[in-house]
C-alpha cells in the first residue's frame, strides 16, 4: 500500500489505517481527513458534512 500510493512521511500510518481497514473487510470509513482518498479501494465519507 504504502509503496503502491508513494507515501511518505506522517501518512505512512494512514496507510497502515487504509490497510488494516482494507485487510479486515471494511467498505466505508468515516473521517473527516481527506487525505485517505489517496487510497484505492477504500471509500471514505465525512460524517462532518450531510448529504
Amino acid at each position: 500500500m504504502i509503496a503502491r500510493s508513494q507515501i511518505t512521511g506522517a501518512r505512512v500510518h494512514d496507510a497502515r489505517v487504509a490497510s488494516f481497514c482494507l485487510a479486515s473487510g471494511v467498505t466505508v470509513l468515516n473521517t473527516a481527513d481527506r487525505d485517505f482518498s489517496r487510497f484505492p479501494g477504500l471509500v471514505t465519507e465525512n460524517p462532518l458534512v450531510s448529504p
